[in-house]
């Protein structure tokens, strides 16, 4: 921090007074939000804490502000470089001295960088877990006065997690080699069983818990059932909002190529990102979509967490996530800045089947692999349910008293549902009469009666025909439908696919009455989702030539300074200013997201093209 800007930090002030100084000198915001205000409290008391904020509400703050009150550099552990590089510039603009270290960073900034550490000149230094786990670097940071140390993305040290990651569970070692610095561990997806492993992996237990909110009342939701590959509604979808900016995740690296391709073919400005790409190819797709006003990054789950643009104003996913976690991190990249966004889930029978059997060739020990199973299926079921969405996801964190989000497409046009607990159980029934060595069609015909392929022994059974009453189609969705519950299971047989019954204990509650089974009438289209009741980022008539004017400015100095527009300032800042139009310096210094160092930096400019305009 720069000698001026800490002059102006009275000594005196309680710590947390001192903090909301910070933020508002520093990172030009009046006040906390959510629980920020708490997590900073604990840690600047010297104690350990764990947070669980949701994408988008100001986890880095939580670290970043106490990392420059207190004494010795903050050490944050993060698992993306991308994320770290995107973290350290936006700190420097504002006048944050700030580095990182990772496989990256050239030789001389590398040692520029160990200069300025020695010589206690950086607030904060962003490294990798696996940068902590080779070499001599821990051992030569524990010659150092470290003030704090965060782990960030902390839901990667669960084995029940939807990331995990190894070289996190090494992470532990920090408490024996920093005894006495106060640890923090944020992520913004962790359920209380992944949040009882990060305590244990990271021997976080004595930390106080903060958990906020899941709602991202800005996002409005949708999940469909794919027809085919659902590549055709992917390319409507977009071509529907080819001035936005947005993110499309696929399953495969061949499909984020193809899709890709066909989404330039429509003009949209589309972007393919995968692990297949060599490390210059990948930076420089990140920059041009981190730059653009408008731009579409098609990626596999390589293009995951961390990733900051703030007006990514929908994410698609052509394929499903692997579970609830990963979901709601990864449409979390949209609506940052606050302004409406949309989420639209493609999924399929075909796509649960594929999931269920990465999961089960992975190796799993088995009660991580019955978790896994289990995630996957409650993915597949809010995605199928009638229930609304966004409450769905909060009820699966763990809060409680959760109401209907009034923007999801299950809550604009909720699904008309049939009661199918009596065809569950002739289902399930016939499955396990037939001894599970039968796929759908198959098993759709035997409950139908058709006699093309049976033998007299399965004519002779009791579920043969007994299901004649009802189309074959209602029959096919309702094996879709359980399979989503997880009743029942497909199966790899050669090339074949057989279906099982799933979870005992669910199937018998079926069996008994005990649970019921509804299914969703899906010929209700819907039209429209709905729009969070927030105002978008977009001027009015009259701050419209000025908003542009900024915009135009801001790019410049972003290809200037090598950083993506939005470190220099959001385009939420730039419409406050563009309506609030500012005179004095004084008065550019109220608007929100303009801090101290930026408003030393760009305050003049920014004054002179409101003048012109």
């Amino acid at each position: 921090m720069s000698e001026a800007l800490a002059r102006n930090l009275t000594e005196e002030l309680p710590s947390l007074a001192r903090a909301r100084t910070l933020l508002r000198t520093v990172f030009g915001h009046a006040e906390f939000r959510g629980r920020q205000a708490e997590v900073i409290a604990e840690v600047l008391a010297g104690r350990n804490a764990l947070a669980v904020l949701p994408t988008g509400g100001g986890k880095s703050l939580c670290y970043q502000i106490p990392s420059l009150m207190l004494s010795g550099v903050g050490l944050v552990v993060s698992p993306l470089i991308a994320l770290m590089s995107d973290q350290v510039a936006a700190l420097k603009q504002s006048g944050v001295a700030a580095a990182r270290l990772d496989s990256h960073v050239e030789p001389e900034e590398r040692a520029q960088t160990w200069g300025e550490l020695e010589a206690g000149r950086l607030d904060l230094l962003y490294v990798s877990p696996e940068g902590l786990a080779q070499g001599g670097l821990l051992e030569r940071l524990s010659r150092l006065r470290v003030g704090l140390i965060a782990i960030d993305e902390a839901h990667c040290v669960s084995q029940w997690g939807h990331d995990f990651r190894p070289d996190y569970r090494m992470l532990g070692r920090l408490a024996d080699v920093f005894p006495q610095t106060p640890r923090l561990a944020v992520t913004a997806t962790a359920d209380a069983r992944t949040r009882v492993d990060i305590r244990a992996a990271l021997r976080l237990d004595d930390a106080a818990e903060f958990i906020a909110s899941f709602a991202r009342p800005e996002l409005a939701l949708r999940a469909e059932r794919k027809e085919g590959r659902g590549r055709a509604r992917i390319v409507r979808f977009v071509g529907e909002r080819l001035k936005e900016s947005g993110v499309v995740y696929v399953g495969s690296r061949n499909s984020a190529d193809e899709l890709a391709e066909q989404l330039r073919g429509i003009g949209a400005p589309a972007i393919a990102y995968h692990a297949g790409l060599d490390r210059q190819t990948r930076e420089a797709r990140l920059k041009t979509f981190l730059d653009a006003d408008a731009a579409v990054m098609v990626a596999t789950v390589a293009f995951g967490m961390g990733i900051d643009k703030p007006d990514v104003r929908y994410v698609a996913h052509a394929d499903p996530p692997a579970s609830i976690e990963a979901y709601w991190q990864e449409v979390g990249r949209a609506g940052r800045d606050g302004a409406p966004a949309e989420g639209l889930a493609l999924y399929s029978a075909s796509d649960l089947a594929f999931a269920a059997r990465r999961i089960a060739e992975r190796g799993l020990p088995p009660d991580v692999e019955q978790v896994q199973r289990r995630k996957l299926y409650q993915l597949y079921a809010l995605f199928e349910g009638a229930h609304c969405r966004s409450a769905g996801v909060r009820r699966y964190f763990g809060e409680v008293e959760v109401t209907g989000c009034g923007q999801c497409d299950a809550c604009v046009a909720p699904p008309a549902t049939v009661k199918m607990t009596e065809a569950a159980q002739k289902l399930l029934s016939a499955t396990h009469r037939l001894g599970e060595r039968y796929g759908r069609v198959r098993l759709v015909e035997h409950l139908t009666g058709k006699t093309g392929s049976a033998s007299a022994f399965e004519q002779g059974l009791s579920t043969f025909g007994i299901g004649k009453g009802l189309a074959e189609k209602a029959w096919r969705d309702l094996i879709e439908a359980l399979l989503f519950e997880g009743l029942l299971v497909e199966n790899a047989v050669g090339h074949q696919t057989t279906i099982a019954l799933g979870d005992k204990e669910a199937v018998r509650s079926v069996y008994r009455g005990e649970r019921e089974v509804a299914l969703p009438v899906r010929d209700l289209k819907v039209t429209s989702l709905g729009r969070a009741p927030r105002a978008s980022v977009k001027p009015s008539n009259v701050a419209a030539q000025v908003f542009e004017a900024l915009k135009l400015w801001r790019r410049d100095v972003a290809r200037a300074s090598g950083a993506p527009p939005y470190v220099i300032f959001h385009d939420r800042t730039l419409l406050d200013i563009a309506e609030a139009r500012p005179t004095s310096l004084a008065e550019l210094g109220e608007v929100g997201g303009v801090g101290q160092a930026k408003l030393t930096r760009y305050g003049e400019a920014v004054l002179a093209i409101l003048r012109a305009n």
